[in-house]
């Protein structure tokens, strides 16, 4: 699979253009903005990658997120699970995740020879 170059401001713009053109109200699209912003900052420090694909699809009353890039694993359910401290007690960089995991319906990791790609919905 070919991946685009994007940035974090062109990802922005895709997701409003996507909430626009689905008629999504504004807190349905703040979550997806928000999952979408905290995964993509979280794979492009924590990866290596600088590259990534973003795919915004609707699925019923959800919104599929589909984020694919080159680069060293990053599994988010993962990163959710290792001591489970409290919100005062974790380190800085790992509140973003729980974002993520309370705002998903669903994740799904997969990874594939150097190739991961993380699939999220989110209910609206």
């Amino acid at each position: 699979m070919k991946l685009k170059l994007h940035s974090l401001p062109e990802a922005v713009e895709a997701v409003r253009q996507y909430c626009e053109q689905q008629h999504i109200p504004p807190e349905g699209c703040n979550r997806i903005h928000l999952v979408c912003e905290e995964l993509i900052v979280n794979l492009l420090n924590y990866t290596g990658s600088e590259n990534f694909n973003l795919s915004l699809n609707p699925v019923g009353i959800s919104t599929e997120i589909i984020i694919s890039y080159h680069g060293e694993k990053f599994n988010p359910v993962v990163s959710l699970k290792p001591e489970q401290k409290s919100l005062e007690e974790m380190e800085y960089g790992g509140l973003g995740l729980v974002l993520v995991n309370s705002l998903a319906s669903k994740i799904e990791y997969r990874y594939h020879q150097k190739q991961s790609e993380n699939v999220i919905k989110v209910i609206l």
